[in-house]
């Protein structure tokens, strides 16, 4: 048994995502974590999976999670807010090895917010899940909420809009009702939005801040890395092995970006 736990404490740690986007998790569980191996599957060719009906953002969940469960791995970090919304206790229901899905980061929002008035970006089937709502609620019900599907966003991210035009007009439309409103703190409820945190606090001009969940989700994985004792023991940085369904070109840029060119491979993969 000792021995078992051992060698699947040196297995890599899953993440996966629908695309660029879960890189922004990703960075923050190996600065974190730096001694892990990690596996990323960013399924771009499937991307926006925030705009699909659940029947099929179910079906492309469970193939990422079949591939990872193929390799091996520890655990699965979802790199995704609608993965983690839709798919979740499919998941988990499904494989081996423990799954960690994205926090909503409310519990920070909430805490930092002086006019307890939060608002939520995020994608289409995000915010109809009414999932972030009900977490603020559960904590504060007094906490007002304001809900703000943003379905461009993060395609315009995949293909590497990040600073341009393109991407500033519809991030224009989908921040005026919340610099209009008594909202202070936003939750980034899309992992490709952190990306845009730069253009975003720009346009706001200092009145709001942006909350980033991949801190809390990255304190989940680590509580259970320590309760089930699947800390890799190596003392070397782990490596990264990194995998996408399309275009790799913008991920090789995002990816650039945190990581030095010998501590990760870039491939493409068909899932």
């Amino acid at each position: 048994m000792a021995q078992h736990m051992a060698e699947r404490s040196r297995l890599p740690i899953g993440v996966f995502d629908s695309g660029v986007g879960g890189l922004t998790v990703l960075r923050v569980l190996r600065s974190m974590f730096p001694h892990e191996d990690f596996v990323f599957i960013g399924d771009n060719a499937n991307n926006p999976v925030g705009n699909l009906p659940e029947t099929d953002i179910n079906r492309i969940a469970l193939r990422i999670a079949q591939r990872l469960e193929s390799l091996p791995i520890k655990m699965a970090v979802i790199a995704c807010n609608t993965f983690t919304a839709v798919s979740s206790k499919v998941l988990r229901n499904t494989v081996s090895f423990p799954v960690v899905g994205m926090c909503k980061g409310v519990r920070t929002a909430i805490s930092i917010s002086p006019q307890k008035s939060i608002a939520v970006m995020a994608t289409v089937a995000t915010i109809n899940s009414h999932q972030h709502r009900a977490a603020v609620k559960k904590v504060d019900a007094n906490v007002s909420v304001l809900e703000v599907p943003c379905p461009d966003l993060a395609h315009l991210v995949e293909t590497g809009h990040i600073i341009d035009d393109q991407v500033k007009e519809p991030l224009r439309t989908y921040l005026q009702p919340i610099l209009t409103s008594d909202a202070d703190t936003v939750v980034l409820g899309c992992t490709h939005f952190p990306f845009l945190k730069p253009v975003m606090e720009q346009m706001a001009e200092g009145d709001i801040v942006f909350v980033d969940p991949s801190y809390e989700t990255a304190n989940e994985a680590k509580r259970i890395l320590t309760s089930q004792h699947l800390w890799n023991p190596k003392r070397e940085t782990g490596h990264i092995d990194l995998c996408f369904t399309k275009n790799i070109e913008v991920a090789r840029e995002l990816a650039g970006q945190f990581l030095l060119p010998s501590e990760y491979t870039l491939q493409k993969i068909i899932l």
